[in-house]
């Protein structure tokens, strides 16, 4: 998929085919209608970089990146009338929920199979997982955290500062696995501390706003969930996300979960009872 593929190249492009790489990641709506002349005419420059540009991501040309791209959006447009509900203007608050809905949609349609399977084997086998996040991604990274301590699964959220990362990933190593969430902007302790987790030998993946985002570029697997400018910031989508990965987890889990949920219980209630 193309948006995969610009995440994956992207530290080696040059400084115009990264003007290219983020045009397309967040306006490929828009590119898939551009003749190659077009489109270096939009961002300025050469046709010439365009060609490269695509063949830099595998292509034979031009012609078969635009291909790819429209793919993408046929396929969007496609789901989107399928769900599409009857609101009105005056349904403003229907009308955003369906734009959410989309929004989720596109975001698992850009998921393919073999990222599917790999995101699921690198948590579900982890040893250990950090989760990290910025500001409100902060937030997301403390439910995540909280979620899979409840299933058994040895799970922490640090402060997102350089010192509390520090203090939790000083010993990161083989068997961990680091999350990072950004749902906006460059989060750059957050990257760095992926690009730490990485070099330590842990697994890494990203939760982000866009494949071009610092976090995605630095984690070894990445969901994003690309927006248009006039959009807020996708929190439910990657939420939603976040969820279904805990969820997962669960299922793996499903049968030494009666017997921890038991024992809970019986904790709850001794910590819970009054004693003189």
């Amino acid at each position: 998929m193309v948006l995969e593929k610009i995440r994956q190249i992207y530290p080696k492009l040059t400084k115009s085919q990264k003007r290219l790489a983020d045009y397309i990641a967040v306006s490929y709506q828009e590119a898939a209608f551009m003749t190659a002349s077009r489109l270096a005419r939009t961002l300025l420059v050469n046709e010439a970089t365009v060609i490269r540009f695509a063949q830099r991501l595998g292509y034979p040309g031009y012609p078969e990146l635009v291909h790819d791209i429209q793919e993408l959006v046929q396929g969007e447009l496609r789901a989107r009338s399928q769900e599409e509900a009857s609101t009105n203007g005056d349904e403003a608050f229907l009308a955003a929920l369906d734009t959410e809905l989309d929004t989720l949609q596109r975001a698992v349609g850009r998921i393919t199979p073999e990222v599917a399977r790999a995101v699921t084997g690198l948590l579900c086998n982890a040893e250990r997982i950090v989760v990290v996040g910025e500001g409100i991604s902060g937030a997301l990274a403390g439910v995540m955290s909280a979620s899979l301590r409840t299933l058994g699964v040895p799970a922490e959220n640090p402060p997102a500062d350089p010192l509390g990362l520090a203090v939790a990933l000083e010993e990161a190593a083989p068997g961990w696995v680091v999350v990072g969430i950004s749902v906006i902007g460059e989060s750059w302790p957050v990257a760095n501390a992926l690009q730490y987790a990485c070099e330590r030998g842990a697994r890494t993946l990203a939760l982000a706003w866009s494949p071009v985002a610092p976090a995605a570029q630095s984690a070894e697997l990445a969901l994003c969930c690309p927006t248009n400018e006039l959009q807020a910031p996708p929190v439910a989508v990657i939420a939603t996300m976040m969820d279904a990965l805990v969820q997962m987890v669960a299922t793996q889990r499903a049968e030494a979960m009666p017997e921890r949920q038991e024992r809970l219980s019986q904790l709850r209630a001794y910590l819970g009872t009054q004693r003189a």
